[in-house]
């Protein structure tokens, strides 16, 4: 891992006086996974002549393990033996149950791109002459990839005339933002059958027509992505909201398409609304 500090669950490793470093530096080569790791299911053909691939999935998540120690640069020589108090102050913050966002930050200032992950870390000592001088953490994330920086666009659409969403990840299939939608079209006070639908240029494969039942207008409706979750809030002057959702819903969650070559989406709706997508974008990089 190329980097000199990290921001985990808030904190800087700076903010500790730390530093990433390498207590192996004289043999150097460093081996990291790299994540997106793909396993390959497959079943024999015409004799074992040719294998014919059924299923694919990744199989393991991204993991790192570097080292860390007192920034040289604040401490002298005879001050960078790491103390009970600091290395207790280090495991309550790096050694979690529960993992947290951790993103680092390399230490070529030309390199403005930094993804994030969700990680915690096992965590060993690192002695010399039986003091400890250094920490090395080996990193287990929840995912086989990184995220970028949350995207966050507002739409206002115009009953059944195209909008253009890109799909930002690196990732071909699709993904599941969160949106917010409001009911703004006076129509929704007679007809409230909403539809937003999604399609991937020239892939017909790639779509969904999410729909949705007895909207009213002033209506906001959150839907939750990666959790597979859509609730309503109460509309502006109502004291209840009568709408069963749940009910009301087809379950075809929204979601952004890519193809490796078409990473643009075609949305529109059968009326006019007001809807806001979020996601954090897949990352495949160099960790």
């Amino acid at each position: 891992m190329f980097a000199i500090d990290f921001l985990y669950d808030g904190r800087y490793l700076s903010d500790y006086g730390f530093i990433v470093c390498d207590f192996n530096e004289s043999k150097g080569v460093v081996t990291t996974s790299s994540g997106s790791k793909i396993s390959f299911e497959k079943v024999s053909r015409n004799g074992g002549k040719r294998f014919a691939l059924t299923n694919a999935k990744y199989t393991e998540c991204i993991t790192c393990t570097f080292d860390i120690c007192k920034n040289p640069d604040i401490f002298d020589s005879d001050e960078r033996e790491i103390t009970s108090d600091e290395y207790r102050d280090l495991m309550r913050w790096l050694n979690r149950k529960d993992f947290h966002m951790f993103q680092p930050f390399p230490d070529n200032a030309a390199d403005k791109y930094y993804a994030h992950y969700n990680a915690s870390f096992n965590v060993e000592t690192i002695k010399i002459a039986e003091k400890t001088y250094g920490l090395r953490l080996t990193m287990e994330t929840d995912s086989p990839f990184g995220y970028g920086e949350q995207v966050v666009e507002k739409y206002t659409l115009t009953k059944y005339a195209d909008k253009i969403v890109f799909n930002k990840s690196d990732e071909t299939g699709f993904i599941y933002p969160d949106m917010v939608i409001k009911c703004t079209d006076e129509e929704f006070n007679s007809d409230g059958k909403l539809e937003i639908t999604a399609r991937l240029l020239n892939q017909l494969n790639y779509h969904c027509k999410m729909i949705i039942k007895n909207c009213k207008k002033d209506e906001t409706i959150t839907i939750h992505g990666q959790q597979q979750i859509i609730e309503t809030c109460e509309r502006i002057g109502l004291e209840t909201n009568d709408h069963d959702i749940c009910n009301d819903f087809n379950y075809d969650f929204f979601k952004l398409s890519r193809s490796f070559a078409d990473n643009l989406n075609y949305i529109y709706s059968n009326k006019n609304c007001e809807i806001t997508i979020s996601y954090y974008p897949i990352i495949k990089n160099i960790l």
